[in-house]
């Protein structure tokens, strides 16, 4: 198992990375912002959901979904990559 996450965790970071270039581009286009922060917070709102789904499909895609230690590897970086988001698009 070690050896073959090892190898897909460049996978799953590949994904995260990708949702965040998607995000952070949907934010440049101006779609979120508002005064008093309502569509800002409907944004993070979403993109917690979209990290969410990453990990549910990652972890059925390569069958890991009976496996708790698979599962607590992939929420620890989706979690990170989430984390990182929220708190860069937050200072915005």
């Amino acid at each position: 198992m070690n050896s073959k996450f090892s190898e897909l965790k460049d996978l799953l970071e590949a994904a995260c990375r990708d949702v965040h270039k998607d995000f952070l581009t949907r934010f440049n286009n101006d779609t979120y912002i508002s005064a008093g922060g309502a569509k800002l917070e409907a944004f993070i709102t979403e993109l917690q959901k979209e990290y969410e789904s990453i990990a549910v499909s990652f972890l059925q895609k390569h069958g890991f979904e009976k496996d708790a230690d698979a599962k607590k590897k992939v929420l620890a970086i989706i979690k990170a990559y989430a984390k990182r988001c929220i708190e860069e698009f937050s200072k915005i």
